[in-house]
């Protein structure tokens, strides 16, 4: 409980309430991103849609990394990300496309 007889106890609710009020002040999350203007596809192949999926995006995550560097080739932080796919013959071929994006530390 939280009493004025405890002034450890107010001293540090009030800086954990300057804490909250700091943090509803800071920019929106999207603000911390820098993104690419530019696209990049990758794509892969196999029997399996689900192993080509994740295969496409392994590529372009590889891709990304040897062209911008390993902080840019996180895909779950990428922009207009599309991966599409479709059954030839005998193989699924997706493409992993998507704008990379790092974070940017104020």
């Amino acid at each position: 409980m939280i009493t004025a007889r405890n002034p450890r106890t107010l001293t540090l609710l009030g800086a954990l309430l300057a804490l909250a009020a700091s943090a509803m002040v800071l920019a929106d999350p999207a603000d911390a991103y820098q993104c690419k203007s530019q696209a990049v596809w990758a794509s892969a192949q196999h029997k399996l849609k689900v192993v080509a999926q994740s295969n496409a995006r392994k590529n372009w995550q590889a891709k990304v990394k040897s062209q911008l560097g390993l902080s840019w080739s996180v895909w779950s932080i990428a922009q207009a990300k599309t991966l599409n796919c479709a059954k030839l013959p005998r193989l699924w071929h997706c493409i992993a496309r998507a704008r990379p994006c790092n974070y940017v530390v104020p």
